[in-house]
């Protein structure tokens, strides 16, 4: 049955964004250079750079116009330096307990890998791109089937009024010109035309925790259960002061590029329609003028003054503009960089006049990062807010990680619940330098200063080609740690004789001394635990020493039993050489 009260909600919700909407389809067309691009069609006959040409460009005696994009050049530059800088969610515990440790594990694992699977790196990226557009860019989790995406943000209405209190709890995702055979659900009316067009509207209300899936062209309604939060992430290209908008790239350089279109007109048309060359010809010259040809020149007959003596023919070249307008361009180009704050170096590759020296390049390019402090610190939040927002979406009854009998199973209840002892920070994808040689350097480093410990050395060494020479090492700790984590979870003991004991014992130590450090009550089991299997390993230890004292012993005791058994022995051979030593000495007295 149809809720009359939500669809006058989608319709009053998509009229309040029609000025937005009108200021994007300007922008977009802006940063293609195409003046006849389109938002709704999206199809071939929407395509970018095809119709390019510049609206003050009307003349038919020329050719296209020229294009100098400053507002694509300042927007691609800008989102180059900051997609340079990747980064990604970081887990930790704050005084938590060995479950809150292996929660963060697996947390840090699957996040790891849904970033990496959805390339989470440029769908940021994008989406930042869109806010230096058009002003916000949008990104979508799919709490089902655990992907993260980009949304044209043009698709996307909401009421200002809530944005402006930071409280957005209805938007609508309206989708143009949809494909049938994309619908999460099946329309039997239109099965054998799956590839029609469509509008499709999602309507999500957080009030009445309500998903409404709404096609006016199929005459399908459905209302699903919702309740959860918004599954959209936003990035603005500045702060808004109020409601949801703000000033983007393109708002800001759309004078300039107007101003730079129209001279670039005037250039182009005036270098095509003057000629490059003058011929003047007096005309009682005897050259006939038919005879010359004006495939590169212009011919101009004049009557000479009384007694002037004048050459037969006369040429002339003269600027077809005047340079001022030449200098304009270029004052009219720099003033877009400057206003953007990119410099020319970054821009164009060109190293700015008057930089000379290393230090002055570096020290600019220092400069030039701080002008976009504020951008970097949105990309970095998005990566942090984006993973708190999978957490609120997923379902809470599954598995972090796949079902495995050798690690505890965890689910994501168990990451809301333990929210007050996690912390999700940031960190850079790789701090380690990609050159072995370096990275073997830093890692000595870090283990001198005590900062990891030798038995992990090893393992941050893994590069894809020399895998198998540290797999041995990787093996042993990752043996080590199910032997530990079988111990607190289950309170077993064993210890096979594969097990390196003393990485064990240095694991068994961090460990406890992280629980003992959280200063929680809870953790004290899991400590005796821990104690009571090191105690095993020293016992194992001391008993193994003992067995080897007493084996040599037994050895030794043999020897001498066989030793005294013997009669042609090592004595009874003494016996012989001092017998041979007397004879001899009694041969030579005689």
């Amino acid at each position: 049955m149809i809720n009359q009260k939500y669809l006058n909600d989608i319709n009053f919700l998509e009229q309040r964004n029609g000025t937005r909407r009108g200021k994007y389809r300007r922008n977009l067309r802006a940063y293609y250079h195409t003046y006849g691009f389109g938002m709704t069609n999206i199809d071939d006959t929407s395509v970018a750079g095809y119709y390019a040409n510049s609206k003050y460009d009307i003349e038919e005696d020329t050719s296209s116009g020229i294009q100098e994009n400053v507002i694509k050049s300042c927007i691609d530059t800008l989102v180059s330096k900051i997609a340079s800088q990747k980064v990604r969610p970081f887990f930790n515990t704050v005084n938590g307990s060995f479950r809150d440790m292996q929660i963060v594990k697996q947390s840090q694992q699957f996040f790891d890998d849904l970033y990496d699977d959805n390339d989470v790196n440029s769908v940021i990226a994008n989406a930042f791109r869109d806010a230096c557009i058009f002003d916000t860019g949008v990104i979508y989790i799919d709490p089902i089937g655990h992907t993260i995406s980009r949304v044209l943000p043009w698709q996307i209405n909401f009421d200002s009024r809530e944005s402006s209190y930071d409280c957005l709890t209805r938007i609508v995702w309206k989708m143009e010109n949809y494909p049938i055979n994309l619908l999460p659900f099946k329309v039997k009316k239109y099965e054998n035309e799956p590839y029609q067009g469509i509008t499709y509207y999602r309507y999500y209300n957080t009030n009445d925790n309500k998903l409404v899936h709404y096609i006016p062209e199929l005459d399908y309604y459905k209302e699903e259960k919702y309740d959860k939060p918004l599954p959209f992430y936003f990035i603005n290209y500045d702060n808004p002061i109020k409601s949801g908008t703000t000033m983007s790239i393109v708002d800001q350089l759309w004078g300039l590029q107007e101003a730079i279109d129209a001279i670039l007109v005037k250039i182009k048309d005036a270098s095509q329609l003057a000629n490059p060359l003058k011929f003047f010809v007096p005309e009682n010259s005897t050259i006939k003028v038919n005879k010359l040809s004006n495939r590169v020149g212009e011919i101009i007959t004049y009557t000479a003054l009384p007694n002037q003596t004048t050459p037969p023919i006369v040429t002339a070249t003269e600027p077809f503009m005047d340079p001022q307008w030449v200098q304009l361009l270029d004052k009219f180009r720099q003033d877009a960089y400057e206003q953007c704050g990119i410099s020319q170096l970054s821009a164009t590759s060109q190293k700015p006049q008057g930089l000379n020296s290393g230090v002055a390049l570096s020290t600019m390019e220092s400069i030039e990062s701080d002008r976009f402090e504020i951008q970097l610190n949105n990309i970095i939040k998005a990566y942090k807010e984006v993973a708190k927002l999978c957490i609120a979406l997923f379902d809470k009854d599954e598995d972090i990680l796949p079902p495995n009998r050798l690690r505890q199973s965890i689910k994501w209840r168990d990451i809301v619940e333990a929210q007050n002892q996690l912390i999700i920070q940031f960190s850079a994808a790789e701090s380690l330098s990609k050159d072995p040689s370096t990275k073997a350097q830093q890692i000595m480093m870090l283990v001198q200063m005590g900062l990891i410990p030798q038995s992990r050395a090893t393992s941050l060494m893994e590069l894809p080609d020399i895998n198998t020479g540290y797999s041995l090492a990787n093996n042993a700790i990752n043996a080590v740690m199910t032997v530990i984590d079988n111990c607190i979870e289950f309170g077993n003991m064993d210890i096979p004789d594969y097990i390196p004991t003393g990485m064990l014992k240095e694991e068994i130590m961090t460990t406890a001394l992280s629980l003992k450090a959280a200063n929680n009550e809870n953790n004290n089991r899991d400590i005796e635990r821990l104690m009571e299997l090191y105690q095993i390993i020293l016992n194992k230890e001391q008993n193994s020493q003992t067995s080897a004292e007493m084996a040599a012993a037994q050895e030794l005791s043999a020897q001498l039993q066989q030793e005294m058994q013997n009669p042609y022995g090592q004595f009874a051979q003494q016996i012989n050489q001092a017998v041979d030593d007397i004879s001899n000495n009694i041969g030579e007295q005689r």
